[in-house]
C-alpha cells in the first residue's frame, strides 16, 4: 500500500546511464587502462545513486503531502 508515484522523469537519466554502461563495455573490449575504466564505473555508480536519492526524496515529499492533506489512513500517517 501507500503512495505510489510515477518516476518517469528519471527515465532520461537512466537512459543516459545505460549509455555510460555500454561505453564501459566498449572500454573493456578495447582493453582500456583499468584506472580509466574504474573512473567511469565511479561516474556510473554516482549517477545511479543520484537517481536513487531523487526517487526516495520524491517519495517522501509525496507521503508528507498526502499526510498533510489527510489522504492517508491513520496508521500510515503515523
Amino acid at each position: 500500500g501507500g503512495v505510489h508515484l510515477g518516476h518517469e522523469r528519471q527515465l532520461p537519466r537512466l537512459r543516459r546511464i545505460e549509455g555510460q554502461v555500454r561505453g564501459l563495455q566498449q572500454m573493456v573490449s578495447d582493453r582500456r587502462y583499468c584506472i580509466d575504466v574504474g573512473h567511469q564505473i565511479d561516474a556510473v555508480v554516482a549517477a545511479l545513486r543520484r537517481v536513487q536519492s531523487d526517487m526516495v526524496r520524491d517519495h517522501l515529499e509525496a507521503l508528507i503531502q498526502a499526510a498533510v492533506a489527510g489522504e492517508l489512513p491513520e496508521d500510515q500517517r503515523r
